[in-house]
């Protein structure tokens, strides 16, 4: 498949992604500040006044170097594995990808399985992306597929994992999600926009694509969400058509509604690389580049992740799941105690066994908590080298030369 500009092929994808137990190439140092990660930065280009279009305007040139390819699953492998798996991975090298002034970055977020990683391969001369065809999904780390508007625009589509409802691997999403949102702003790569994906032959609304739709908000933000497009996709996998239609009507009534009514746009993707297209040209046609929340509360503001909104929600959910579960002890102490006066011995030994479940589940939900504290606090310095490596840029000028090595520490020494 060739581009329809007729500028050729855009190049493989690239993951933004390692583990602490790889080694990164001899001839690259492996303790940069953090979040200027991967980015060899210089000048040059066309100057601000030359692009009318914010979306094309200012912007520092450099590289992004890709890691590794995607890694396929063994079927059998839960969510949270198949995260370790990919980054135990041996790393390779690709072609790397050099940044101009006028790219501008478009994440394509959605629970796993909607088809994120079938959309962004529409861009490609060929599969180069793992399809996320099962509800496991096999995308777990963020990589970046470029995509030639024309002469002067490239848009670098971003492929994101989704959160899945589990505590454990939602974690991990956060932190690969919020790590490339703040790499990206503190070197003035732009943000279009988010395109949202959902399933639309999913019969109904799971906890997975609630937390999904809580998490884009949160991330995102309230102001920016007239930049949020919306899109059902897997058309043409609907029995019925008019199934689709219904789903689509309550989405917009019910579930999507309060976005729409602060001006997200839904929009309809039929599975062709012009759809595909249609989807981004109408995001780009807002103009306008947005600054996202967690990128201004973790970049700007200096804020630790448990802090940001995105931060908090994710926290509150794991804290309300474990009053369900504490609920669920105490009714079960209670019919645990009818057991005892009925003399059911049988039954008692029954409850026990679920107790000790119980038990379980709420001491595995704290350790989780503790964690999670734990690895934002471990984001506090990094923070502070962002600011100050941004003000470098702004005010003094100064190019960083970065390279792989500072991804690996950066992704895993930080938060695995």
């Amino acid at each position: 498949m060739s581009t329809s500009n007729g500028f050729g092929p855009p190049p493989p994808p690239y993951s933004f992604v390692g583990s602490s137990r790889l080694s990164p190439p001899q001839s690259v140092c492996t303790s940069p500040p953090a979040y200027h990660a991967g980015l060899s930065l210089g000048y040059g280009g066309s100057s601000p006044s030359q692009l009318p279009n914010p979306l094309l305007s200012g912007g520092f040139p450099g590289v992004l170097q890709n890691i590794r390819p995607p890694v396929q699953q063994p079927p059998s492998m839960t969510t949270d594995d198949q995260f370790l798996y990919q980054n135990e991975a041996t790393a390779v090298q690709r072609p790397e990808l050099e940044l101009r002034p006028e790219d501008v970055v478009v994440p394509i977020m959605g629970m796993i399985g909607a088809g994120k990683s079938t959309f962004v391969s529409l861009f490609a001369d060929c599969q180069n992306a793992a399809l996320g065809h099962k509800l496991k999904g096999s995308t777990r780390d963020v990589e970046v597929y470029p995509y030639q508007v024309d002469r002067k625009t490239r848009v670098l589509l971003v492929d994101t994992p989704g959160f899945t409802g589990t505590n454990r691997s939602d974690i991990n999403t956060l932190r690969s999600v919020a790590n490339f949102f703040c790499l990206t702003f503190s070197n003035n790569v732009k943000t279009a926009g988010v395109i949202y994906l959902h399933d639309i032959t999913a019969k109904r609304m799971d906890g997975a694509a609630k937390r999904n739709l809580r998490m884009l908000r949160k991330l995102c933000g309230a102001t920016n969400l007239s930049k949020v497009i919306m899109t059902t996709n897997k058309w043409g996998n609907l029995g019925e058509f008019h199934d689709g239609v219904s789903r689509e009507k309550q989405l917009r009534d019910c579930y999507w509604r309060s976005m729409l009514s602060r001006g997200s746009t839904a929009m309809r993707h039929t599975g062709s690389r012009r759809s595909a297209e249609q989807i981004v040209k109408a995001l780009l046609h807002k103009r306008q580049p947005i600054v996202l929340d967690i990128q201004r509360e973790m970049v700007l503001y200096n804020q630790q992740l448990s802090n940001t909104a995105a931060g908090r929600e994710l926290y509150a959910d794991m804290e309300m799941e474990k009053q369900r579960y504490a609920g669920e002890l105490v009714a079960l102490g209670q019919e645990f105690d009818e057991a005892l006066r009925q003399k059911d011995s049988e039954y008692g030994r029954a409850l026990r066994g679920t107790k000790t479940q119980l038990q379980e589940k709420i001491k595995l939900l704290e350790e989780r908590m503790r964690a999670l504290r734990m690895d934002f606090h471990r984001l506090k310095p990094e923070t502070n080298e962002r600011e100050l490596g941004r003000k470098k840029k702004n005010f003094g000028r100064t190019a960083l030369g970065i390279g792989v090595g500072a991804i690996l520490g950066l992704t895993t020494g930080i938060f695995i």
